[in-house]
């Protein structure tokens, strides 16, 4: 049967009996964790920074919705808007390429299930 504990559980555990391969696992899954959930609060950070940068594009009337919605626009410089759209769709595609995990979640199952 499958503890209940995690990593959590063994931070403050005298790892002394454990084996050194052990204890290094332990480590780096200590490590990968960390990763995680700082790429966890990052992502949290941009999600609410689109927010924020969609309800200014709106609100200042510079967003295409606007004129899909049959709104007027202010006068905006087009090479200029269409570099941060590019840039911007850019980063967003790569940002998603990068947190495509679920092949590696396949190898995860794989290589740590009991």
């Amino acid at each position: 049967m499958m503890s209940e504990k995690t990593l959590y559980d063994f931070e403050n555990e005298n790892l002394n009996d454990y084996k050194p391969i052990e204890k290094e696992a332990f480590r780096k899954a200590v490590e990968l964790n960390d990763k995680l959930i700082d790429a966890k609060t990052i992502l949290e950070e941009i999600s609410y920074g689109w927010e924020e940068y969609i309800a200014f594009l709106e609100d200042e009337k510079i967003s295409k919705y606007c004129e899909f919605k049959g709104q007027d626009t202010i006068d905006f410089d087009d090479e200029l808007l269409n570099a941060i759209v590019k840039t911007l769709k850019q980063s967003l595609n790569n940002a998603n390429k990068a947190i495509g995990y679920n092949s590696k979640k396949i190898k995860i199952n794989r290589a740590i299930d009991g």
